[in-house]
């Protein structure tokens, strides 16, 4: 009797093992297999399409996608087998043009929509299994439009431009490219059957590329039109060279002092890792933090230069630095802003009305103690090399306001404000809004009669 309840303990031990078993089996087969996600919001363009396969704890071994009618797959457009490499997840990109076989099949059969089939082969710990699923797709072929472009079509090198134009409804983001490593994007105001864009740039310290700027936009199925205009850069500044022989003693203090270490001598290696590699990501962060656009206007248009100061180094200067007797300059910088001299610990007042962005009381890195200040419409000024800062961030700062005090903070030669102008994360020449008139008639005049019109326009939220 004995034996036989512990033979029919053992025995459902095992059924709920296998019970147990087999219902994770069931939950690997029903959770674990691959997904298919449209990045181009299920719309075909001739962008192409973005799709992204994400493996859920399977190894995916193929993936076909092609296109047909709702009663079958007809035109093969992705394939790609044996897929070795384990992944999370793949982004897969398939783009069109008018000579494709489906293209044409769209265009003379004018459809509306279409099929995407999606086969992918799979494995999870108990199955090899395949994926078979159809999505329906509209289809935009019809890019978004421009018209309309206005802008006095000149710039001061190293200064400010702009451009005024007006995009179809169907535009979901809109750039101005000069050339740079990045976009200028516009304040927008929404209109009944357009909308209207003002987009205030800079082309840096050269001419505009090819002496022209390109103003794109972009709908949500990723179709995209260009125009370019001419912008004549005007060449009213030579920039300056320095050259700069390499100080042991000073290097040692400063890089101590900077990454808070206790070397006894430096080397080459350590001048460029200050002065490069640091300076590099100094100015990354400082331009990730002048890049957003307050699209309302925060300042009057009154910049000043700091009170009874003098300019000891331009915006734009051409620093070559020397090791000891080397011929050849061990590195060059550009200096994007004005050194400012005045007496020691001077008071610092914000440079115009605005709104304290940034703040870095522990120093960053070779600008040391750092302010920046939103002027809006994507303008900023920043304070740098302070001893000591004295709003935070979110305050409101008026042209009386005392913000800080000049110092030798970071790597700094002695006292005094470097100060800098920034457009939506790019340095621009500072003398352009300390000159009142012409920041009125480059800026401020520009922005007042765009913003003019009935009361029930109202300024867009881009798609950035």
């Amino acid at each position: 009797m004995f034996k036989k309840k512990k033979k029919f303990k053992v025995t459902l031990f095992f059924l709920i093992l296998v019970l147990i078993y087999g219902l994770y089996a069931l939950y690997v087969a029903f959770a674990h297999n691959p997904g298919f996600e449209l990045l181009s919001k299920n719309t075909i363009s001739y962008s192409g399409l973005k799709a992204r396969i994400i493996s859920d704890n399977t190894k995916i071994s193929m993936i076909k996608v092609s296109l047909g009618t709702k009663e079958k797959s007809i035109y093969p457009i992705y394939q790609e087998n044996n897929l070795d490499s384990d992944f999370e997840e793949k982004i897969i990109s398939i783009p069109f043009t008018e000579e494709d076989k489906v293209v044409k099949f769209i265009k003379k059969n004018n459809l509306k929509s279409l099929y995407l089939y999606y086969q992918i082969e799979y494995e999870n710990k108990f199955f090899n299994s395949n994926l078979n699923k159809k999505i329906k797709i509209s289809i935009d072929f019809q890019p978004p439009s421009i018209k309309s472009v206005r802008t006095d079509s000149y710039v001061y090198l190293g200064g400010i431009g702009y451009v005024i134009y007006k995009t179809s409804k169907d535009t979901f983001l809109s750039y101005v490219d000069t050339g740079l490593n990045t976009n200028f994007y516009p304040i927008t105001i929404e209109g009944d059957s357009v909308d209207s864009n003002l987009v205030f740039f800079t082309c840096g310290n050269s001419p505009c590329k090819n002496g022209k700027i390109k103003i794109v936009a972009e709908d949500l199925s990723g179709n995209s039109v260009s125009i370019l205009r001419r912008m004549k850069t005007l060449k009213n500044k030579n920039w300056k060279t320095s050259n700069i022989v390499i100080d042991l003693s000073f290097l040692l203090n400063k890089y101590n002092e900077i990454f808070d270490s206790n070397l006894t001598t430096v080397s080459i290696d350590n001048f460029l890792e200050l002065n490069m590699i640091l300076r590099e990501k100094n100015n990354i962060e400082i331009s990730s933090n002048t890049s957003a656009i307050s699209r309302n206007l925060i300042t009057s248009g009154n910049f000043y230069q700091m009170r009874n100061s003098k300019v000891f180094s331009d915006f734009s200067e051409k620093r070559d630095y020397y090791f000891k007797d080397e011929d050849k300059p061990l590195m060059t910088t550009y200096h994007w802003g004005y050194d400012l001299s005045s007496i020691k610990n001077a008071k610092i007042y914000s440079s115009s009305e605005g709104l304290v962005s940034y703040v870095n009381n522990d120093g960053l890195g070779i600008y040391g103690k750092t302010i920046i200040i939103n002027h809006g419409l994507g303008f900023y000024s920043l304070y740098s090399h302070l001893s000591e800062i004295l709003v935070s961030v979110g305050d409101k700062v008026k042209t009386d306001t005392i913000i800080g005090r000049t110092g030798e903070s970071g790597l700094a030669f002695g006292d005094h404000l470097h100060f800098g102008t920034y457009l939506q994360g790019v340095p621009f020449n500072s003398s352009e809004v300390w000159d009142k008139k012409y920041f009125f008639q480059k800026v401020l005049n520009i922005y007042n009669d765009f913003i003019k019109g009935p009361s029930n326009r109202r300024i867009k939220k881009s798609g950035i």
